[in-house]
């Protein structure tokens, strides 16, 4: 049992490291075991109370209502007219220009889902004001320069799913970080592991957790290292650190290393061992476009039950069908899926067809949505934590992990003895793209979603995404993980 035990860490871990080496003699000795055992108490402690937020979503919704311009009966022919994209032209004439965003501000006033969370009326008048300013009343105007001007005077928004002309509004937030020093964590002070007789208590004048964070060392081992999220455009960061002592000193947080092997070589691989799967997802799979990986997915879930570990590989996997989540969450747990999030969506206005809206308010209702007027609403789905039966889930994040594969990694947080390594994920989940078309007569992309899926901001926030339980970073990232795996796991199988 012991040598079959060995050989399945063996082959879980090459399969994380990409390939074959010859694996370390090293397992989790009583030290290690009781090490993880705490911290993974300590997470579950923390995931029992995530939760969405409370708050009424009544102070999002726009008043369809008053007087303002909205979608026109002709605005809703010229958008399905040109759905699909076509050619981007090189000029278009001032006049077409403002035309083209008179129409586009009418649309995010009927449609777009993050129209009142980014300032309603009052924030996109001025910046449509602004923005037929500098277009100007004459001449031609570059398609470039256009769109331009409507990222910079919608810069304000910072949704990873909104697209003008391919380009994203995403904000610049980097992940840095420190492992020149090793932390350690004793009686709930934080030292530094080559001086532990003078406590920390505070980093940046804040408390030392604030920015000390569970890692994987160079040697597979646990320790922790100063992380920030920052929008910042410089190379490096100075943080104080102040001791008990009284003493005081800098340290430089620059961009954190966390690239690995990106080659994917499979869409979606299932590798199970005696009391262990490993779940490479690459994609959230969508039913029209791979059906194949997704009914694979759903096929493995009544032996995913029966493994004591599953390790679930999201670092490729930057979104899809968030219907999947759903349908796997039920399956595993035999619970609906509770998100950490109220969600918030429109009503499409542009869909006059009432067999179509009777269909969409039937799928509405079929996924805990109600209906209200022109919105459609998820107010506090409740809060939800799960037990696992002993189990344990693994989940890799990175920063390609994003909307969908968010939406999973948030829903396994909802299970007990779940455990985030990597780094922060994308942050693209507080909307959806719900629709991809030309505009009218730029011929410009335009991407956007007509929901809102409100976070608490201190578990989530776009842009910057879900923090993870462990993090990652470094050079020889799969050496490290593969050394992590040996080292702590076998306790748990």
């Amino acid at each position: 049992m012991k040598l079959k035990k060995n050989l399945t860490k063996c082959a879980l871990v090459l399969l994380l490291a990409g390939q074959i080496t010859t694996p370390l003699n090293t397992y989790a000795g009583e030290q290690e075991q009781q090490e993880l055992y705490e911290i993974i108490q300590e997470i579950n402690q923390k995931n029992s109370n995530l939760d969405a937020p409370r708050n009424s979503m009544d102070q999002f919704r726009y008043n369809f209502k008053n007087n303002k311009s909205k979608l026109t009966q002709n605005d809703t022919s010229i958008m399905w007219k040109d759905y699909s994209r076509k050619n981007i032209k090189k000029n278009i004439s001032a006049v077409i220009a403002k035309k083209e965003t008179k129409w586009l501000f009418r649309l995010l006033r009927s449609q777009y889902g993050l129209y009142t969370y980014y300032g309603s009326d009052a924030k996109f008048i001025k910046a449509k004001k602004k923005i037929l300013k500098e277009i100007g009343t004459k001449g031609n105007i570059t398609t470039k320069k256009y769109q331009k001007i409507l990222h910079k005077n919608l810069g304000f928004i910072t949704d990873c799913h909104l697209a003008i002309g391919e380009e994203l509004f995403v904000a610049d937030a980097r992940l840095f970080s420190d492992e020149s020093v090793h932390y350690i964590k004793n009686n709930g002070y934080f030292y530094k592991e080559e001086n532990q007789q003078d406590a920390i208590i505070s980093i940046n004048n804040k408390k030392p957790d604030t920015y000390l964070k569970h890692a994987i060392n160079e040697n597979g081992g646990l320790s922790y290292y100063p992380y920030a999220m920052l929008e910042q455009k410089g190379n490096s960061r100075k943080f104080n650190v102040k001791y008990q002592s009284g003493k005081s000193e800098y340290i430089t947080l620059k961009p954190a290393i966390y690239s690995y092997n990106k080659n994917i070589k499979r869409l979606y691989g299932y590798d199970k061992y005696d009391k262990l799967a490993y779940v490479e997802m690459n994609q959230a799979y969508m039913d029209w476009d791979t059906p194949k990986e997704r009914k694979r997915f759903l096929k493995d879930i009544p032996n995913m039950k029966k493994q004591d570990c599953l390790v679930f590989d999201l670092r490729n996997n930057t979104g899809g069908d968030g219907s999947l989540i759903d349908t796997w969450f039920k399956r595993y747990t035999g619970q609906k899926l509770l998100p950490n999030y109220s969600t918030l969506r429109i009503r499409p206005v542009f869909i006059s067809n009432k067999k179509e809206l009777k269909e969409m308010d039937v799928f509405a209702v079929q996924t805990g949505m109600k209906k209200d007027g022109k919105y459609y609403y998820s107010q506090y789905p409740g809060h939800q934590y799960l037990k696992n039966n002993g189990r344990h889930i693994f989940v890799l994040t990175s920063r390609h992990t994003s909307s969908a594969a968010e939406s999973m990694t948030d829903a396994l947080k909802n299970i007990e003895n779940t455990v985030t390594i990597g780094t922060n994920t994308g942050g693209v989940l507080i909307n959806m793209a719900n629709y991809s078309m030309a505009m009218p007569y730029s011929g410009l992309l335009l991407q956007f979603g007509t929901c809102l899926q409100n976070f608490d901001p201190s578990y989530f926030k776009e842009s910057y995404g879900i923090e993870p339980d462990i993090y990652l970073t470094g050079k020889n990232l799969d050496q490290r993980l593969k050394k992590f795996f040996q080292t702590y796991i076998s306790g748990l199988i």
